[in-house]
C-alpha cells in the first residue's frame, strides 16, 4: 500500500505544471510595440511555467518605454524573473514594478517609495541567465520585497533605456504553484490512497 501511495504522489507532482516549456506570452517582434502607457499597460495572465516576454526600449530620437501587466493567478507565484537575454551597446537598462494593473509613477518624475521595487538589469551587472526578480525587489529607497510574489494579484513592470543606445531584451516570468496549492494536490492524493484502501 505504502508504494501505490508514493507512486500516486510521484505522479501528481509529474502532473504540477513545468518551469520547462517556455511559453510566449509577448513578442515585440511579432506582437507589435508593448505600451508606453503607463495607465493602459499591455496585460497578459501568467501560466504555471516559463512565460517570455522579449521587447525593446530606446531613448534616442524620443523615449520608448515598455509597460507590461502580468496576472499572476491564485494558487500560483511569481517565483523568479529570468533575464534571458540582453542586447545593447549600453550595459544596463531600468526595470521597476509596482502592484496593480497601472504605474502609478510617472517616468517624469518618478518617486522612488512609491514603487514595489526597482533595479538596473542587463550584461553590465553581468544578470544574463541569472534571476533578476529579488534584485528588483531590493531596489534602494522603494517599498521593497523579497520573492516569490504572490498570486491572486496583477504586477505592473515599467522598462527603460538607460543610455543613448536601443537595448534588446528577453525576460522569463518563472510560475510555480504556491507551496499550499502543491501541499493540497499532495494530501488530496494521499486522502484518496487512503480510501482505495
Amino acid at each position: 500500500m505504502r508504494i501505490r501511495f508514493q507512486a500516486l504522489l510521484v505522479a501528481a507532482l509529474l502532473a504540477l505544471p513545468s518551469a520547462s516549456l517556455a511559453v510566449p506570452i509577448y513578442d515585440e517582434s511579432i506582437d507589435g510595440d508593448l505600451s508606453d502607457d503607463r495607465l493602459a499597460p499591455t496585460a497578459r495572465v501568467l501560466a504555471a511555467g516559463s512565460n517570455t516576454v522579449s521587447g525593446s526600449v530606446v531613448t534616442a530620437a524620443g523615449i520608448d518605454l515598455d509597460y507590461l501587466t502580468v496576472t499572476v493567478p491564485a494558487g500560483l507565484q511569481l517565483d523568479a524573473i529570468v533575464l534571458d537575454t540582453y542586447e545593447s551597446a549600453n550595459s544596463q537598462s531600468f526595470i521597476a514594478v509596482q502592484a496593480g494593473s497601472v504605474f502609478t509613477v510617472p517616468a517624469s518624475a518618478p518617486t522612488v517609495g512609491d514603487l514595489l521595487g526597482w533595479n538596473h538589469f542587463g550584461s553590465g551587472p553581468g544578470q544574463v541567465g541569472t534571476d533578476i526578480l529579488d534584485d528588483i525587489g531590493a531596489g534602494p529607497g522603494a517599498i521593497g520585497f523579497t520573492g516569490p510574489l504572490p498570486g491572486g494579484s496583477d504586477y505592473t513592470f515599467w522598462i527603460q533605456e538607460t543610455g543613448p543606445s536601443p537595448a534588446a531584451y528577453g525576460l522569463d516570468f518563472v510560475v510555480t504553484p504556491e507551496p499550499a496549492s502543491a501541499l493540497l494536490v499532495a494530501v488530496g492524493l494521499g486522502a484518496l490512497a487512503l480510501r482505495r484502501r
